[in-house]
């Protein structure tokens, strides 16, 4: 469970990894309130505090995993009426605050949510090409380009910490504090 290689790593990547037409879609997704507040309380429950395993991002297979398995249970199907499937990984992840798989669930269930709104859809790009033959496999292209917007994401978030470090080292160093 770490960050991949394959994570895009700049705004172009991105554009490419999730398949849309210019990096300014690029940009503007980034710059989503949805996705921006989504990622929001996926950093402040995983990479706060600088922990040593801040890197770690799971891979979207366990993150499908777990989405199906809670999907799956016979409370959220009871209850399907009351309680939908974010309402559970939410408090799922919740009570365990630092459970990355939880979090990157409830991350991709806000995004999808965004990516099916009428403000999201065009976002969310299909590949040209026919290869999706099933419902299932569109859930999982889905699943793959959501994960690889957390990873940018993550990435982004840890060289602005670098950036942050360095300007406040190079600042105490100034003032003589170092």
């Amino acid at each position: 469970m770490s960050l991949p290689t394959s994570a895009p790593r700049t705004i172009e990547h991105l554009q490419k990894a999730l398949r849309l037409p210019t990096q300014a879609d690029a940009e503007a997704l980034v710059k989503a309130l949805p996705v921006e507040e989504a990622f929001r309380m996926y950093a402040n429950r995983c990479l706060s505090a600088g922990s040593a395993s801040e890197e770690a991002l799971p891979d979207w297979k366990d993150v499908d995993a777990y989405l199906l398995e809670e999907r799956m249970r016979k409370r959220v199907r009871l209850l399907g009426h009351l309680q939908t499937l974010e309402d559970v990984v939410a408090k799922e992840a919740f009570d365990r605050p630092y459970d990355r798989v939880r979090h990157a669930s409830l991350f991709a269930l806000r995004v999808m949510t965004f990516l099916k709104s009428d403000e999201g859809e065009r976002y969310d790009v299909l590949p040209e090409k026919p290869r999706i033959k099933m419902a299932q496999d569109l859930a999982f292209d889905r699943a793959v380009r959501i994960m690889a917007l957390l990873g940018y994401l993550v990435h982004r978030g840890r060289e602005r910490r670098r950036e942050l470090d360095r300007r406040r080292d190079e600042q105490m160093r100034k003032e003589g504090f170092v």
